[in-house]
């Protein structure tokens, strides 16, 4: 499987507004969005983020008549699972024990957060036969 690519805050803050739509949009309502949001962007740098996203394979723009629908390829649990994914294998060379364990440091863990971690591991098992 090929790496997630990174978005850029702006072009998170974009495909925020589209997975909160349902994963598609068409640019009027975009730029409503992006307004209510109170971001100050004009069409044209709206349009570049898009044109980013598109290169990056993670949005789609399929036309519809004379207006462009855009469509997100990917859903906001697949890029997070994605990067998060991409941070382990770069950081941690791949081991998820290592980032467990920097994550936890020296702190002791209360028991109910083990038994959460191991209803966890044991739904993963279960998932994966």
């Amino acid at each position: 499987m090929e790496p997630i690519q990174l978005m850029s805050d702006s072009e998170k803050e974009i495909m925020e507004i589209i997975w909160d739509n349902g994963g598609r949009i068409y640019i009027s309502e975009l730029l409503e969005a992006v307004a209510e949001a109170g971001r100050e962007w004009k069409r044209t740098t709206v349009r570049t983020f898009l044109t980013r996203l598109m290169e990056k394979e993670l949005l789609l723009g399929v036309r519809q008549g004379k207006n462009c629908e855009y469509r997100a390829a990917i859903t906001k649990e697949e890029y997070l699972s994605g990067q998060a994914r991409n941070f382990v294998e770069e950081v941690f060379d791949g081991n998820v024990k290592d980032l467990l364990a920097s994550l936890l440091g020296p702190e002791k863990l209360e028991t109910e957060e083990i038994e959460q971690l191991q209803s966890f591991w044991e739904k993963c098992r279960e998932d994966m036969q």
